[in-house]
């Protein structure tokens, strides 16, 4: 696996600026900019896997608006254990506050929030690995189902576990990388951001080559 081809693919692109410059300043457009730039995102994950020679795609407003849609439907039904498990811990929390002053009542609201709060962590660790690995499955297939192939997506994980270690590294990376342009106000944040997105986006593609069968290589260079 070329991690560090993943910082520097862009610049390798002849046209890059003007294959960037739509999206990213498109992205600065609530909800509808976002949601294209996410589908510009899923192109070139799709392109990388595909080992397309310059893989950042042309800015495809219509076609990348609804695949930027349809992932974050996707999204939305991963996020919905987080949602229930927050409507399940809010009535603890009230009674913990009305029984502040008795310890015994006391008792039981926090012990249900510690477990809860523990599965919640535990769901969150899981949508870590699974998520990256399931918009990659979307990027290639473009479907809604893709997204939850459970079969499938546990498959390649189990294929290249490695492969997808070092698209976590990539975004523990993009976590110091995306907030460095907010010196340089809103622009500069929204460059840094793209970037980051840029950059796990190409370990996405490379892991999902890699994981197609037990014989990948995940060396990084």
């Amino acid at each position: 696996m070329n991690f560090g081809k993943a910082f520097t693919y862009i610049f390798d692109d002849p046209d890059w600026l003007s294959k960037l410059l739509g999206p990213v300043l498109l992205s600065l457009i609530p909800i509808v900019g976002t949601l294209t730039f996410s589908g510009y995102i899923l192109d070139l994950i799709r392109n990388v896997s595909r080992n397309v020679q310059h893989p950042l795609p042309d800015l495809d407003i219509g076609g990348q608006l609804g695949r930027g849609f349809r992932w974050f439907l996707v999204q939305v039904v991963y996020a919905l254990p987080f949602m229930l498990l927050a409507l399940v811990m809010l009535p603890f929390f009230i009674s913990l506050g009305n029984a502040s002053d008795n310890n015994s009542a006391a008792a039981l609201p926090v012990i249900i929030l510690v477990l809860v709060g523990a599965l919640m962590a535990v769901y969150g660790l899981l949508l870590s690995l699974i998520l990256p690995v399931a918009q990659a499955n979307f990027a290639n297939k473009d479907s809604f189902a893709s997204g939850f192939n459970f079969g499938e997506l546990f498959r390649m994980v189990g294929n290249n576990f490695g492969a997808w270690l070092f698209v976590l590294l990539g975004f523990i990376i993009a976590g110091f990388i995306a907030p460095l342009g907010s010196f340089l106000v809103l622009i500069g944040a929204v460059i840094t951001s793209g970037y980051a997105q840029l950059m796990v986006s190409h370990l996405q593609g490379q892991a999902y080559t890699l994981s197609q069968s037990k014989a990948g290589s995940i060396q990084s260079y």
